[in-house]
């Protein structure tokens, strides 16, 4: 499938690709914090994407059901979906300021807006990021 989508978006032209990218700003901050290896790439999409779904919701994109939904799929693929260690949340921040896909180190999150499908969103408050990573 993701050789498939790259085939469709090859020089990210549409907008297509942006779907690959959902839940990796998160996931990159706890690769990096955590330490390459700590956690598997997988792994940390997985927490990523539980944590940009619940951003998501706390902007109003999605409903409480969507996250809950999400998170049990990933769960019943014995995948995590919260870290199991504990990270700054500054430093967190700090590394999704340099995220590559980051403009101007204002952070740009691929957030889920319905069931199947994605948006790039670059007006997410720091404020929002931080409680989600503060809330677990």
């Amino acid at each position: 499938m993701k050789a498939d989508v790259v085939e469709r978006d090859e020089h990210e032209l549409t907008g297509l690709r942006a779907v690959l990218n959902y839940g990796h700003t998160f996931a990159h901050a706890y690769e990096t914090c955590g330490g390459y290896g700590a956690l598997l790439h997988g792994e940390a999409v997985a927490i990523g994407m539980t944590d940009a779904a619940r951003l998501a919701h706390k902007k109003g994109l999605v409903g409480a059901d969507f996250v809950q939904r999400q998170t049990k799929l990933l769960e019943a693929l014995w995948l995590p979906t919260s870290p199991q260690a504990e990270f700054a949340t500054d430093d967190l921040i700090s590394v999704m300021k340099r995220d590559k896909k980051a403009v101007g180190g204002q952070m740009r999150f691929i957030l889920p807006t319905r069931l199947g499908a994605v948006k790039l969103f670059d007006d997410v408050p720091e404020a929002l990021v931080r409680d989600v990573l503060e809330s677990r």
